[in-house]
């Protein structure tokens, strides 16, 4: 097993049975559902955003180990950050997990780069992708993304 594949699955894993920022937060200002139907995961994502900053950002649902890793992992990553930096982590993350893409790491990704080896597995992509999906739909004001 290579040390990122180590890497890969302690940090899934570690997310998975400790999520960050996981559950309904009382109020936010934007949030949107993901769904991906042929797998069954379904997640929400909560965000506050003030002045253009994502003061919080949260997540629920029902989702694979992978879904769920990727959205803790996911929320502390993005919190913190202004929108347009958030929308470009999301276009980035995308070119990372493109399947017919050659890219496997991106610098200004940091440790969500661990989530390039769901590439082995493409039908699982949509499951790392979803919360992603979802976080780009609340702050865009749609309700509902997919993967789809």
């Amino acid at each position: 097993m290579t040390e990122l594949s180590k890497l890969y699955k302690q940090t899934i894993l570690e997310h998975n049975r400790h999520p960050r920022n996981y559950g309904k937060p009382q109020e936010c200002t934007h949030q949107a559902e993901g769904l991906n139907a042929i797998c069954g995961d379904q997640v929400n994502v909560y965000l506050t955003i003030e002045n253009d900053i994502i003061a919080a950002i949260n997540y629920d649902g029902e989702s694979c180990a992978i879904s769920m890793a990727s959205a803790s992992m996911m929320t502390e990553f993005i919190k913190g950050r202004s929108v347009p930096d958030a929308l470009q982590k999301f276009d980035l993350f995308c070119k990372l997990m493109n399947k017919n893409g050659d890219v496997d790491h991106i610098e200004s990704l940091e440790k969500i780069n661990t989530l390039v080896t769901v590439k082995k597995f493409p039908s699982r992509i949509k499951s790392a992708t979803l919360c992603w999906h979802a976080m780009a739909a609340a702050i865009q004001g749609v309700p509902n993304a997919t993967t789809e």
